[in-house]
């Protein structure tokens, strides 16, 4: 991925409290890792903040022309412990923009890729 990308993602990402630590495109896949500010107070992922994490990209998606791919997260707190992985997958995206795929159903998808 380049600066120029990279920069546009980190300095949203950062408005919802995510700090990011990495980025690259890798088999296809925007590969990321973040650490979640708001992790503190709940021990776990925040469910919300992944939404927003989707939502950046999807604006990122329209606003900027970047392709669609898979989103692949992985999310740690302040001190750097890793809380998890989530994704969300390409095809998911696309039926969304589509109306194939309602927001709730694409929700629980993502949410469905949380740690147990």
């Amino acid at each position: 991925m380049d600066d120029d990308r990279a920069f546009a993602l980190e300095s949203r990402l950062t408005n919802h409290g995510c700090y990011l630590r990495s980025v690259a495109v890798v088999d296809g896949a925007y590969r990321l890792a973040y650490e979640s500010a708001a992790a503190e107070q709940h021990g776990e992922i925040p469910h919300q903040q992944v939404g927003d994490v989707v939502n950046v990209f999807r604006a990122l998606h329209d606003e900027r022309d970047w392709p669609v791919r898979d989103i692949e997260a992985t999310v740690t707190d302040l001190d750097g412990r890793e809380l998890g992985t989530w994704r969300a997958e390409a095809d998911w995206l696309e039926a969304l923009e589509a109306g194939e795929l309602s927001e709730t159903a694409f929700s629980g998808r993502v949410l469905d890729s949380l740690p147990g």
